[in-house]
């Protein structure tokens, strides 16, 4: 045991490994350091650095749109360096516009947002420095996910610690003033995360970097309604606290939550590390050593957040008295409380990366939505009933719990999905195949074809017939059939015919990577009569087709009405009969449900 250990610490991967843990606990330290620091100020300041730190985190994914992830994910993925610095140039050409905006906000609306959110304009003075929190906060994003998609760890272990940690506690140890305090740290985190990305910045490149943005922001935004509900769901027990029973009891419920968010960074490592490699490991096609891995993860995390949730509840009055000192016993009652979610969530937290790694779609974001839309529920019954000041703390814990066995039900999907994958032989493809007509229509008999074609090549193949398009409850009702054929079939990709509605349907409902053949009028849609319909057509087609995972165009006139992804997008003609290039088509299906990389040089190859 210890010579396997002592060899795993002496392998690239052991020393990452090492080396992020220790950061982390490093961080988390800081963190803790950097409260107890407010604390000694004073209960009123300790309250309101509280909700600063939360409004940070509510309001930065505003500003990255999922950039953070995405970048790890992609620039893993790369080999090329150029490739690597034009998804990181591509996530800045959104990121620094909206850090000017956000701090001109925060100059301009100052007073109105210093009521809404420390419930006085007498604390204006701190919104400005907070605008410019958020920026950096968002800054540190990219230049985390950049840094750690290169497996360049020491750099992001750096910048890491010297964001969350080293720069809030040289903050609070030489100034006690709060907006001095605020300005100081908000400074630091805007400057690290530049420094650390100037020999990147400075690196020339021809590459113009409009592929990479794309991806970025075709695997980003989806995901920002998610980082946003996982901002609010720690962020909003606080606010609605504020209104309903003051300034104190709102710092506790944050106080609370920022203990929930210490007790998940816990687990940050195995997240950060496990989203480069699983998504790598993907890629590679070793599922059945990924599966083993997150098998392994999976019982880990559950049996040490047991653990770190019942130590807890049992030391949490001499805890708290050592950390926070005489304000302590003030915090303690809603602490006990809200730390039962730290189980699910610190799960969550450990897990997430495997659900980032293996859908396409915003797995994560849609379990965080729901968790988000039962906090919303129980905030409004607090805010319309009189309830006890400690009601938000238990709505929080029950909307961390449904997240918890979310991300639970997820995972064992994935691992199941990965084990498929791992017995079956390597060019075994499954397929369904999105037809916008009736079972015996005759429009898409081309279509069809290629269907017939794809299964006489040893493709298991389902058809699925959307049969109306212009029925919203019709459509409705062909959901809940198409999530059904998903789950019976199991697909590793979905190819949907025609664009408009059919192809944004696809991408909407599919758990699963999306393929479109675009065919003419679905794009170019001058033939096309009514002026609703035809704009309101092609607006469909270009929304699927920014979110698809692959693009297939009829021919080269038609990839140039794309308004995005030409360069992306593969003609493959479909011909009268839809049999002319159906290997070249299936290959290139295969390589998207495959989670490959792929072009239009190596269909030819």
């Amino acid at each position: 045991m210890a010579g396997k250990i002592k060899g795993f610490l002496g392998s690239p991967q052991g020393r990452d490994s090492l080396l992020t843990t220790i950061t982390e606990g490093l961080s988390m330290l800081g963190m803790v350091l950097t409260y107890r620091l407010a604390a000694q100020v004073s209960k009123q300041d300790l309250d309101l650095y509280v909700i600063v730190r939360r409004t940070v985190s509510f309001v930065f994914p505003v500003l990255i749109l999922g950039a953070m992830v995405g970048l790890t994910r992609f620039v893993a993925m790369s080999r090329e360096p150029a490739q690597q610095r034009g998804y990181l140039r591509g996530a800045l050409t959104w990121v620094l516009p909206l850090s000017a905006l956000m701090i001109a906000v925060g100059l301009l609306f100052a007073n109105p947002l210093a009521w809404t959110l420390f419930g006085s304009e007498a604390s204006a003075n701190l919104v400005p420095p907070l605008a410019v929190m958020i920026t950096g906060i968002a800054l540190h994003g990219v230049a985390y996910g950049y840094l750690r998609g290169k497996k360049a760890m020491v750099a992001a272990n750096a910048v890491q610690l010297s964001v969350l940690a080293l720069a809030p506690c040289a903050a609070f140890l030489l100034w006690t003033d709060m907006g001095t305090v605020l300005w100081a740290t908000g400074i630091a985190w805007v400057a690290v995360p530049l420094i650390s990305l100037v020999p990147a910045l400075l690196a020339p490149d021809q590459n113009k970097m409009r592929r990479e943005r794309s991806e970025l922001l075709r695997y980003g935004l989806p995901r920002v309604p998610g980082d946003i509900a996982l901002g609010a769901l720690l962020t909003v027990p606080g606010y609605v606290a504020l209104r309903t029973h003051g300034l104190d009891v709102s710092g506790e419920v944050g106080f609370g939550a920022t203990l929930l968010n210490l007790a998940a960074a816990a687990f940050s490592p195995v997240a950060l590390l496990l989203l480069p490699a699983a998504s790598a490991r993907l890629a590679a096609g070793d599922h059945a050593g990924l599966e083993k891995n997150i098998a392994r993860m999976t019982w880990m995390i559950l049996a040490a957040s047991i653990a770190l949730t019942v130590g807890f509840e049992l030391l949490s009055e001499p805890l708290l008295r050592i950390y926070l000192g005489p304000s302590g016993a003030a915090y303690l009652p809603m602490a006990r409380i809200i730390f039962i979610g730290a189980l699910p969530f610190a799960f969550f937290n450990g897990m997430r990366s495997v659900l980032d790694a293996y859908f396409h779609t915003p797995r994560n974001g849609v379990n965080l939505m729901v968790a988000f839309g039962l906090l919303l529920l129980g905030s409004a019954f607090h805010l319309a009933v009189a309830t006890p000041w400690y009601t938000m703390g238990v709505v929080l814990v029950i909307a961390m719990f449904w997240l918890g066995i979310a991300t639970w039900r997820d995972v064992r999907y994935v691992r199941s999905e990965l084990r498929r994958l791992a017995v079956r032989g390597a060019e075994e493809l499954r397929l369904v195949v999105v037809i916008p007509d009736k079972a015996d229509g005759i429009t898409f008999t081309a279509s069809k074809a290629q269907a017939r074609s794809f299964a006489l090549r040893g493709c298991e193949v389902s058809l699925f017939h959307l049969e109306s398009r212009n029925s919203i409850t019709k459509l409705f009702t062909s959901r809940r059939a198409f999530k059904k054929l998903l789950r019976e079939q199991r697909p590793d990709v979905v190819h949907v015919h025609f664009g408009s509605v059919a192809a944004l349907f696809s991408v909407l409902v599919s758990s699963v990577p999306v393929v479109i053949t675009f065919m003419g009028d679905d794009l170019d849609r001058r033939g096309i009569a009514g002026a609703a319909r035809r704009k309101m057509g092609g607006l469909f087609s270009q929304l699927a087709a920014f979110f698809a995972a692959g693009i297939i165009c009829s021919d080269e006139s038609v990839r140039e009405h794309l308004w995005w992804r030409q360069s992306e997008a593969v003609v493959l003609p479909l011909g009268p009969e839809g049999t002319g290039m159906a290997g070249e088509t299936l290959g290139y299906l295969r390589e998207v449900g495959l989670h490959r990389r792929v072009d239009e040089a190596s269909l030819s190859e």
